[in-house]
């Protein structure tokens, strides 16, 4: 709790016994921070640790039982090391000893669980790893691990705790109220900036592309800012958070497709893949400048797009120097800007006129067409909702959100995030409606009973909307694109792709007290989704839809 730790997300085992006392004594005391969150699996346990994260920007903790925890968190944890998120990741450590101190093997598990290198499994997946050696270190190597997990580029750590040191006796034990260490800040090379601006204002068609500025609602604003004053349009692919407002006429859709063909200079800001190099690529003579903390992603292993001038700092720092600059550059020519935002309009109008066309025209489809369900959403939104997706749901129809409002998917690709990420944002904004857009293969993934449980054990009452296709679609969209005349499209027969037949999953919801609905018919959408949110604001219990769409 000196640390701001708020909450300690946990799945327990044996090792856990020290922690369970400390936990008894503290409330004994009447000190309830951290608060103790048991979580029935390790993958809702992280992915709630991340929501959190996503909402407050503080580092968390999350607990996991010795090596089969750690096994059983890790696609989680590779969810946060690819976004970048800060937690500080234990696990107990099967005993050292077999006897000797009270919390010597007194299992058969003590020997069957053991492992030469436990955090071997998942070193490549975090900044640090240790193993608590004596007890008299453990402030300093907490301070360490938040600093760590905190210092950009972010990410999680991991410390093992054995079950000896955590039960040894320590007398005298006393703690600094506050680290005292301060966390860096990076700047971008001013000189390097002036470049950028020059080949920008130079340019005939220049286009910036993100991913993942939104991760600070700060670099969005600076993005705006940005696209503003030079007249630059701004593509949002693979976004992982709402980048930039929909409804501004910069915004020039979410596929960088033919749009990177008539560029001339494209800033890449916060983007691990800014286009697909088999199927669009830019120009030969088009400048690439690329932006961002770790603007080469230097822990992925294969990563070729070029950048022939680099701006490493943080987004929001590189895009607010950028305006800077291009506001009081002698060069800057009002024509040309006013000239740039009248053609970005018109593009802009067309593309909303296509994605608000697209849902339209499928209005009446039964099966329901998840374009339906995605604009039906979008009607009820309020100022105040959080939407985690983990689906269908991209922005396209979600004109009305704000920065700091939409996260999706993080690029580990990891199913089964986003309904513990939405009860982790719920936690940290109690008073915001939280909605979770899944697949049904992605809702399956989650662990449902685990995150339904704690849904209910912590009162987080939040809606999740599942995009039931009955398949894994994105198994057949790959096998249609290498194979497109292959047996599979011949004979319309995909192999491990369907997950028929469907299952009742708001029966699930119901089993833990929450609503559920089954809803078939597309013009029952919108009032079952006011009957869902009637449940989580009135009547303070979780809902889902389960909204049956159609098979691709």
């Amino acid at each position: 709790s000196l640390r701001g730790i708020e909450y300690f997300f946990a799945n327990a085992g044996t090792d856990f016994a020290s922690i369970v006392d400390a936990f008894a004594y503290r409330h004994h005391q009447g000190d309830n921070f951290p608060r103790p969150i048991t979580v029935p699996h390790e993958t809702p346990l992280i992915s709630m640790a991340h929501g959190y994260y996503m909402l407050t920007g503080k580092p968390q903790a999350a607990m996991v039982h010795v090596g089969v925890g750690t096994a059983n968190g890790l696609g989680a944890l590779m969810a946060a090391q690819r976004a970048r998120v800060p937690i500080l990741f234990s696990a107990g450590r099967t005993p050292l000893t077999e006897s000797g101190s009270p919390a010597s093997r007194n299992a058969y598990i003590h020997w069957g669980q053991e492992s030469f290198d436990q955090a071997g499994m998942l070193r490549e997946y975090v900044k640090w790893d240790y193993e608590l050696r004596i007890p008299s270190q453990l402030e300093t190597v907490v301070d360490r691990a938040l600093l760590l997990s905190m210092t950009e580029p972010r990410g999680p750590v991991y410390l093992s705790l054995p079950r000896e040191i955590l039960a040894a006796q320590y007398d005298g034990v006393e703690f600094q109220r506050q680290h005292r260490f301060d966390l860096a800040t990076f700047y971008p090379d001013p000189d390097k900036l002036r470049e950028a601006v020059n080949l920008m204002i130079g340019a005939e068609y220049p286009l910036i592309i993100t991913s993942s500025v939104g991760r600070s609602p700060a670099a969005v604003q600076a993005l705006v800012d940005l696209a503003d004053v030079a007249g630059v349009g701004v593509v949002c692919f693979n976004p992982e958070y709402m980048n930039f407002p929909l409804n501004h006429p910069c915004h020039l859709g979410f596929l960088p497709g033919g749009l990177i063909a008539n560029a001339d200079v494209i800033l890449v800001v916060d983007c691990d893949g800014p286009w697909y190099p088999n199927r669009m690529a830019p120009r030969d003579t088009a400048k690439i400048i690329q932006a961002g903390i770790d603007p080469y992603y230097s822990d992925y292993p294969i990563r070729g797009f070029p950048s022939d001038l680099t701006l490493q700092g943080d987004p929001a720092l590189v895009l607010s120097e950028l305006t800077r600059i291009i506001s009081d550059h002698p060069d800057l020519k009002t024509d040309t800007i006013v000239s740039r935002k009248n053609n970005l309009q018109k593009i802009h109008n067309q593309m909303l006129k296509g994605f608000r066309e697209r849902a339209l025209t499928t209005a009446q489809d039964s099966p329901i067409d998840m374009a339906w369900v995605s604009h039906s959403l979008n009607r009820v939104l309020g100022k105040d909702t959080v939407v985690v997706n983990e689906y269908d749901n991209a922005m396209k129809e979600q004109m009305n959100l704000l920065a700091g409002k939409y996260f999706c998917t993080p690029h580990a690709g990891y199913l089964g995030w986003g309904v513990g990420a939405a009860l982790g944002a719920k936690l940290a904004c109690s008073e915001k409606t939280v909605i979770a857009t899944v697949g049904d293969g992605g809702y399956m993934f989650a662990v449902p009973s685990a995150c339904h449980f704690v849904s209910t054990a912590y009162q987080l009452p939040i809606l999740i909307i599942v995009y039931n296709n009955q398949s894994w679609h994105a198994v057949k969209r790959a096998t249609l694109s290498i194979y497109p005349d292959g047996w599979a499209a011949r004979t319309n027969r995909f192999p491990l792709s369907d997950l028929e037949p469907t299952a009742r999953y708001e029966k699930i919801c119901e089993a833990f007290g929450g609503y559920g609905e089954r809803v078939e018919n597309p013009a029952q959408i919108e009032t079952a989704l006011k009957r869902a949110l009637h449940a989580v604001h009135k009547e303070k219990r979780q809902a889902l839809l389960n909204i049956i769409c159609k098979h691709p």
